[in-house]
Protein backbone atom coordinates (compact mmCIF):
# COMPACT_ATOMS: atom_id res chain seq x y z
CA UNK A 1 0.00 0.00 0.00
CA UNK A 2 1.12 3.55 -0.59
CA UNK A 3 1.13 5.20 2.81
CA UNK A 4 1.42 8.76 1.60
CA UNK A 5 1.59 11.13 -1.28
CA UNK A 6 4.38 10.75 -3.74
CA UNK A 7 7.38 13.03 -3.65
CA UNK A 8 7.80 14.21 -7.24
CA UNK A 9 11.33 14.43 -8.59
CA UNK A 10 12.32 17.90 -9.80
CA UNK A 11 13.93 16.46 -12.92
CA UNK A 12 10.60 14.88 -13.87
CA UNK A 13 8.85 18.22 -13.42
CA UNK A 14 11.24 19.75 -15.95
CA UNK A 15 10.79 16.84 -18.37
CA UNK A 16 7.02 17.20 -18.02
CA UNK A 17 7.14 20.89 -19.01
CA UNK A 18 9.48 20.08 -21.89
CA UNK A 19 6.97 17.53 -23.18
CA UNK A 20 9.50 14.71 -22.87
CA UNK A 21 7.22 12.21 -21.05
CA UNK A 22 4.02 10.76 -22.47
CA UNK A 23 2.05 9.77 -19.39
CA UNK A 24 -0.18 7.31 -21.23
CA UNK A 25 2.12 5.64 -23.77
CA UNK A 26 5.59 5.54 -22.18
CA UNK A 27 6.46 2.44 -20.13
CA UNK A 28 6.46 3.35 -16.44
CA UNK A 29 7.67 0.92 -13.81
CA UNK A 30 7.60 0.84 -10.02
CA UNK A 31 10.53 -0.58 -8.04
CA UNK A 32 10.51 -1.45 -4.33
CA UNK A 33 13.43 -0.35 -2.15
CA UNK A 34 14.85 -1.18 1.26
CA UNK A 35 16.31 2.27 1.82
CA UNK A 36 14.67 5.65 2.18
CA UNK A 37 15.80 7.95 -0.60
CA UNK A 38 14.29 11.35 -1.27
CA UNK A 39 13.34 12.38 -4.78
CA UNK A 40 14.47 15.96 -4.49
CA UNK A 41 16.39 18.27 -6.78
CA UNK A 42 18.84 15.63 -7.96
CA UNK A 43 18.55 14.21 -11.45
CA UNK A 44 17.81 10.63 -10.50
CA UNK A 45 17.41 7.62 -12.73
CA UNK A 46 16.67 3.99 -12.02
CA UNK A 47 20.41 3.22 -11.84
CA UNK A 48 20.64 5.53 -8.79
CA UNK A 49 18.28 3.34 -6.79
CA UNK A 50 18.85 -0.15 -8.24
CA UNK A 51 21.49 -1.13 -5.66
CA UNK A 52 18.91 -0.54 -2.90
CA UNK A 53 16.14 -2.48 -4.61
CA UNK A 54 14.72 -5.54 -2.88
CA UNK A 55 15.40 -9.04 -4.19
CA UNK A 56 13.90 -12.46 -3.63
CA UNK A 57 11.04 -14.62 -4.79
CA UNK A 58 8.13 -12.82 -6.38
CA UNK A 59 10.23 -9.83 -7.40
CA UNK A 60 12.07 -9.06 -10.63
CA UNK A 61 14.86 -6.50 -10.69
CA UNK A 62 13.55 -3.30 -12.23
CA UNK A 63 10.14 -3.67 -10.63
CA UNK A 64 6.85 -4.13 -12.39
CA UNK A 65 5.31 -2.18 -15.27
CA UNK A 66 2.36 0.05 -14.47
CA UNK A 67 -0.79 -0.70 -16.45
CA UNK A 68 -3.98 1.19 -17.29
CA UNK A 69 -2.17 4.54 -17.43
CA UNK A 70 -4.66 7.40 -17.57
CA UNK A 71 -4.71 11.19 -17.46
CA UNK A 72 -7.88 13.04 -16.51
CA UNK A 73 -9.04 16.61 -16.05
CA UNK A 74 -11.57 17.90 -13.50
CA UNK A 75 -12.68 21.47 -14.29
CA UNK A 76 -15.01 21.61 -11.28
CA UNK A 77 -12.18 21.00 -8.81
CA UNK A 78 -9.46 22.56 -11.00
CA UNK A 79 -7.03 19.67 -11.16
CA UNK A 80 -5.49 17.15 -13.48
CA UNK A 81 -4.64 13.60 -12.42
CA UNK A 82 -2.23 10.89 -13.61
CA UNK A 83 -3.18 7.41 -12.47
CA UNK A 84 -2.56 3.71 -13.09
CA UNK A 85 -3.84 0.38 -11.85
CA UNK A 86 -2.48 -0.68 -8.47
CA UNK A 87 0.78 -2.66 -8.76
CA UNK A 88 0.78 -6.18 -7.29
CA UNK A 89 3.59 -8.65 -6.69
CA UNK A 90 2.51 -12.28 -6.19
CA UNK A 91 4.05 -14.21 -3.28
CA UNK A 92 6.60 -11.46 -2.62
CA UNK A 93 9.34 -12.67 -0.28
CA UNK A 94 9.34 -11.16 3.20
CA UNK A 95 11.28 -7.89 3.11
CA UNK A 96 11.56 -4.57 4.91
CA UNK A 97 10.22 -2.00 2.47
CA UNK A 98 10.70 1.73 2.92
CA UNK A 99 9.98 3.20 -0.51
CA UNK A 100 8.54 2.59 -3.94
CA UNK A 101 9.96 4.39 -6.97
CA UNK A 102 8.05 5.16 -10.16
CA UNK A 103 10.29 5.72 -13.16
CA UNK A 104 9.97 6.14 -16.95
CA UNK A 105 11.55 3.07 -18.54
CA UNK A 106 11.08 4.51 -22.05
CA UNK A 107 13.46 7.45 -21.77
CA UNK A 108 17.24 7.33 -21.68
CA UNK A 109 18.48 7.18 -18.10
CA UNK A 110 15.11 5.85 -16.84
CA UNK A 111 14.28 9.10 -14.98
CA UNK A 112 12.55 8.85 -11.61
CA UNK A 113 9.04 10.31 -11.59
CA UNK A 114 8.28 10.07 -7.90
CA UNK A 115 8.81 8.09 -4.70
CA UNK A 116 6.33 6.82 -2.12
CA UNK A 117 7.26 6.18 1.52
CA UNK A 118 6.14 2.73 2.62
CA UNK A 119 5.58 1.53 6.18
CA UNK A 120 4.03 -1.87 5.43
CA UNK A 121 6.52 -4.71 4.91
CA UNK A 122 5.92 -7.74 2.74
CA UNK A 123 5.29 -11.00 4.59
CA UNK A 124 5.63 -13.62 1.85
CA UNK A 125 2.12 -13.15 0.48
CA UNK A 126 0.81 -10.98 -2.32
CA UNK A 127 1.83 -7.34 -1.98
CA UNK A 128 -0.10 -4.46 -3.55
CA UNK A 129 1.00 -0.87 -3.92
CA UNK A 130 -2.38 0.87 -3.98
CA UNK A 131 -2.61 4.34 -5.46
CA UNK A 132 -5.22 6.48 -3.71
CA UNK A 133 -8.25 8.19 -5.19
CA UNK A 134 -6.03 11.12 -6.18
CA UNK A 135 -4.00 8.83 -8.43
CA UNK A 136 -0.22 8.80 -8.61
CA UNK A 137 0.11 12.55 -9.13
CA UNK A 138 -2.54 15.29 -8.97
CA UNK A 139 -1.78 18.82 -10.13
CA UNK A 140 -4.13 21.47 -8.87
Amino acid sequence: MAEGDCTVANNWKELLWLGTHNATTDTFKVALSTATITADGATLGYSDISAQEISGSGYTAGGTALTSLAVSQDDTNNWGKWDAADATWTALAAATLTSAWVYDDTLAGDPIVCAFEIATNSNGGDYTLAFGSNGIITLG
